[in-house]
């Protein structure tokens, strides 16, 4: 597979990952997958031996004691690694997972159903992991979560429209406002939302303990 159909492989698996898991710094995590899913190649041509010592599965071992250290880099890499992997699996001349140990080529489907590199099958593998990948930036992410929040935290958006009419000249006076703010889990909130005049309004928020 080529570079860029590596990236968006492993870009589209972290994302997945990482909305399923609630992990943090997505902007990190992204980073980290897209480099690292083109390392395997990087390496080969250092050594000179194509799908040699970069493509074997023992990478994982290191990547994976990163994540003492930074849990969403880890897993940025582990998935990066691992997509890259399994796109070569179903080329024409797989991947030697077990290298050094072993140099058998690994390799999935029937020989005429494999994929050459850089035909119209690669870039048809390509476009659906396009598509994939908008629908789950679209479904599955928001401005919150990229700036390195997390899907599950708890955020409230409340907005209300009140109508007054005005019984000598019959104008209609629409109030509107927007609460944005973060409830912390376990925490009652008593809320209440008091109209001083019309063009005041006052948002009264109170910790009330919790019953039992």
């Amino acid at each position: 597979m080529r570079e860029y159909t590596h990236i968006v492989g492993a870009v589209l698996l972290f994302l997945a990952v990482a909305y399923l898991t609630n992990l943090h710094n997505l902007f990190t995590g992204i980073f980290f997958a897209a480099w690292i899913s083109v390392f395997p190649d990087l390496v080969d041509k250092l050594t000179g031996k194509h799908r040699g010592i970069g493509h074997s599965i023992f990478w994982l071992v290191p990547f994976t004691l990163i994540g003492f250290w930074n849990l969403t880099i880890a897993t940025a890499l582990v998935i990066g690694i691992i997509s890259h992997i399994v796109l070569d699996i179903i080329t024409t001349y797989g991947c030697p997972l077990l290298y050094p140990l072993s140099k058998t080529y690994f390799v999935s489907f029937g020989k005429k159903r494999r994929i050459k590199t850089g035909t119209n099958q690669e870039k048809a593998v390509l476009v659906f992991m396009l598509l994939l990948l908008s629908t789950v930036l679209l479904f599955s992410t928001n401005i919150i979560t990229l700036l390195g929040g997390s899907p599950g935290e708890n955020f409230v958006f409340a907005s209300t429209a009140d109508t007054l009419n005005n019984s000598q000249n019959n104008d209609a006076v629409k109030n509107n406002f927007n609460l944005n703010f973060d409830l912390n889990e376990g925490v009652y909130k008593n809320i209440t939302v008091k109209k001083v005049n019309e063009n005041e309004t006052t948002i009264l928020i109170k910790d009330i303990e919790p019953e039992g």
